[in-house]
């Protein structure tokens, strides 16, 4: 498998951060504009409601990956919005079998990441698991997009990538198909002869 070495994260990292192997990091902000260079800029968009998100999105840049936060209802709007390229992971995140099969449809990516998991303990990790393992199932029916990422809020939660991903298959994600759909994403922002799957703009 090849492992695409970028993390999402929401803090902006120090040296020490690469050391756990990844050679970028996405930073989700919502502030984005306050980001160092070092690092791919992401914006989060927390929205209230349909109309909320709307305003939000006229704010977001052309080379910042935009994440959206909120309840199934905005959510539910944001894989419908052009400009939204994944729905962020968050505790008590609701999504549902409509949601998914429309995020597959639009081409939206689902964050399933770590952190919550390190922020957890006892019957609340359980139920969380048990909600994963769902939410996973139908994400592989759809063959939705998604991604694997530690979600980090403070460098004791980052992981390494290996580790990451090895968590997430034993909770029945296809590692593989997380990893292409990251790729995907990234070069949609990262490789100037990207413009979609199957179609590059040549050298020379």
């Amino acid at each position: 498998m090849k492992m695409v070495n970028v993390d999402f994260i929401r803090f902006v990292p120090d040296q020490k951060a690469y050391d756990f192997g990844f050679e970028k990091f996405v930073v989700f902000s919502e502030n984005p504009s306050s980001l160092p260079d070092s690092v791919l800029k992401g914006y989060i968009v927390k929205a209230e409601s349909g109309r909320d998100l709307i305003e939000k999105l006229r704010h977001a840049k052309d080379d910042w990956f935009v994440g959206v936060i909120g309840n199934l209802k905005v959510l539910r709007s944001a894989v419908m919005r052009r400009r939204v390229d994944i729905i962020l992971d968050f505790m008590d995140r609701e999504l549902d079998y409509v949601t998914v099969k429309m995020a597959k449809e639009k081409d939206v990516a689902i964050e399933i990441s770590l952190s919550k998991f390190l922020n957890s303990e006892g019957l609340k990790r359980l139920r969380l698991i048990e909600e994963t393992i769902d939410l996973i199932r139908i994400i592989n029916k759809f063959d939705a997009p998604f991604v694997l990422t530690s979600g980090a809020f403070r460098f004791y939660e980052l992981r390494p990538k290996r580790q990451i991903l090895e968590f997430f298959k034993f909770l029945g994600a296809n590692a593989d198909r997380a990893e292409y759909w990251l790729e995907r994403l990234i070069r949609r922002y990262t490789d100037p002869r990207y413009i979609m799957d199957g179609l590059e703009i040549e050298n020379g």
